[in-house]
């Protein structure tokens, strides 16, 4: 369906001049702001204006109050001359910088809510050709709920800890903002990464990930006697493979239906059976030596545990994002145009309490504004619940019809009329 004509763009724009001009107060500002690129985007438009130099908040806030973009973008980069042409720029060094959406994460509420439009008509669909006007022009809509932030969160957290405890960064060196969307944003600034090249940031992407780990370099192979191999107490991936593992058969004792079904995938009935007693050997330490009976088992179950251990601790980040030393990310605490939500900054403290339905919305309740919903499933925004809508009209708070109208599933109703 779209976002749709320009009564909706206009609407939309003019929700956002006015939180730019009173509500968009101590945003955060990224240091040397004026060696870094700026960019953004109209609505209803997909070519993004950028190479822009911006010298101190003043500018950008004159930027924000006159153009009122859909997304507003900067620099992870600093550079000698960033309004330059790219090859001319001069390149400094780049923020360490992750990207966590809830749309590259296996959540089980998928199923449930997104859904596909018809471009033409805006019936909702479940083929591929529109039921209504025929149309084979449609647009997969994917939604996102507390269950997809929930999931999003949960990475953000193991990054945080992978962070502080693996790689020694400070809280102080760290900004953590929310997408606006469906995902978290996290900034680094500390000088030991800001020269890092793209292979320097891959190595660091590859640890967070557990990409091609060979598990004898964490004292992981088959023959390991009483005592030897990793412990609980063991720091990075060697205490981290070592307590899930624990956790893993903890779950098979009890019958998780998930271990098993995990577990018989990879070694089979028979040898998982085996393990269902292991937990009560691991309650200590771990006894690597214990696991199955004959050698080739034992070998083939640590396999087993090492790969379902690494898929649980390892971070599901955007890996793109962290190696590219040119990126442009959201700028922090500007509103998202796909949503009409604030990309806040959340202090690290306040991660695991932090609630983006309700703490994002920047856009006032008032007026309250009639649309046209082509579809919507149930959804939670500021302090009320929505929905669900098919093909229908609705009064709803500007936060809210601004929220529908960004993801183009709805339109101001006078337009039908």
């Amino acid at each position: 369906m779209g976002f749709g004509g320009q009564a909706e763009v206009a609407y939309v724009q003019s929700l956002f001049r006015a939180y730019y001009q009173k509500g968009y107060s101590n945003p955060y500002i990224p240091p040397q702001m004026e060696r870094r690129e700026y960019g953004y985007m109209l609505f209803g438009q997909r070519t993004m204006v950028r190479h822009l130099s911006l010298k101190d908040p003043s500018q950008l806030l004159d930027l924000l109050k006159n153009v009122a973009p859909a997304h507003v973008y900067r620099s992870a980069a600093i550079y000698h001359y960033p309004s330059a042409p790219m090859e001319e720029k001069g390149w400094i060094g780049a923020d360490l910088i992750f990207d966590i959406d809830a749309d590259h994460l296996e959540t089980p509420c998928k199923a449930s809510h997104d859904f596909r439009l018809c471009t033409s008509c805006g019936l909702r669909v479940s083929s591929d050709r529109c039921s209504g006007c025929g149309s084979d022009q449609l647009e997969d809509v994917k939604w996102v709920c507390d269950i997809c932030l929930e999931g999003a969160r949960a990475e953000l957290i193991k990054l945080l800890e992978f962070m502080e405890v693996d790689l020694g960064i400070r809280r102080e060196s760290m900004v953590v903002s929310f997408s606006g969307n469906r995902g978290y944003h996290l900034a680094v600034y500390d000088e030991r990464f800001l020269g890092l090249g793209r292979e320097e940031r891959q190595e660091i992407v590859e640890y967070l990930t557990g990409a091609n780990m060979d598990p004898s370099l964490h004292g992981l192979e088959a023959g390991l006697e009483p005592g030897e191999g990793p412990d609980y107490s063991d720091h990075g991936w060697r205490g981290r493979i070592a307590r899930q593992s624990y956790t893993i058969l903890s779950r098979l004792a009890r019958g998780d239906e998930k271990t098993v079904k995990a577990l018989e995938g990879l070694l089979g009935h028979r040898i998982v059976q085996s393990l269902k007693t292991s937990e009560d050997f691991w309650r200590e330490r771990p006894r690597w030596d214990l696991l199955g009976g004959r050698a080739e088992t034992r070998a083939k179950a640590l396999k087993a545990l090492v790969a379902l251990s690494v898929e649980s601790e390892k971070t599901h980040i955007d890996t793109v994002v962290t190696t590219d030393i040119h990126r442009l990310l959201r700028m922090a605490d500007t509103l998202n145009g796909k949503t009409g939500l604030k990309a806040s900054t959340i202090p690290v403290e306040r991660v695991e309490e932090y609630d983006p339905l309700r703490e994002a919305v920047a856009i006032p309740a008032h007026p309250e504004t009639r649309i046209r919903i082509a579809y919507a499933p149930r959804f939670r925004l500021g302090e009320e619940e929505y929905g669900p809508y098919s093909d229908e009209e609705a009064k709803l708070p500007a936060f809210a019809a601004s929220y529908l109208i960004c993801r183009g599933v709805a339109r101001l109703a006078e337009r039908r009329r």
